[in-house]
């Protein structure tokens, strides 16, 4: 296993679980915009795959500014990881077809034909994350000792993946 292949697996285990993220945009007066996306897929070859309408304002954003950031919050606050990288919409059916599920049609009438249906395609660059211990005892317990030593709190792991060409 290579560092990249080791670095998508180590991804793929801190966002299991994990089906929906924040997924951050660049509007054309240079603000940051965040929505909710549901994760349809994490791909070897480092992207992630996401579902979208082609007419949306999170489309015209990316056209316009292709930086983009995913950011994943573990059920209990235990893990929260963030992903830089470059986003592309395409409207693939053939990919559209293996990423669709009939409860997509709520969104998209068409079904997996819907002219309106994307793929938002994120070329991931760099990942942050944090993984801490999911114990509330453990943590409440690194503050109490952290209280007592005048030393900082330890936030349990942290540490960053770079996805190379």
């Amino acid at each position: 296993m290579d560092d990249r292949q080791r670095a998508v697996a180590d991804l793929a285990r801190l966002i299991d679980g994990i089906p929906v993220a924040m997924v951050t945009t660049r509007t054309g007066d240079e603000a940051l915009r965040s929505r909710p996306m549901l994760v349809e897929q994490l791909q070897d070859d480092a992207t992630l795959l996401f579902l979208t309408h082609r007419s949306s304002q999170k489309v015209m954003e990316i056209t316009e500014h292709s930086q983009v950031n995913v950011a994943f919050v573990g059920a209990k606050g235990d893990r929260y990881v963030s992903v830089s990288g470059t986003g592309r919409i395409s409207h693939d059916r053939e990919q559209i077809r293996r990423l669709w599920n009939p409860t997509y049609r709520a969104w998209f009438p068409g079904g997996p034909d819907d002219p309106e249906l994307g793929v938002l395609t994120v070329k991931m660059e760099r990942v942050e994350y944090w993984d801490v211990p999911s114990s509330r005892l453990v943590r409440l317990w690194g503050v109490v000792r952290a209280l007592a030593t005048g030393q900082p709190a330890e936030a349990g792991e942290q540490g960053m993946l770079v996805f190379g060409e």
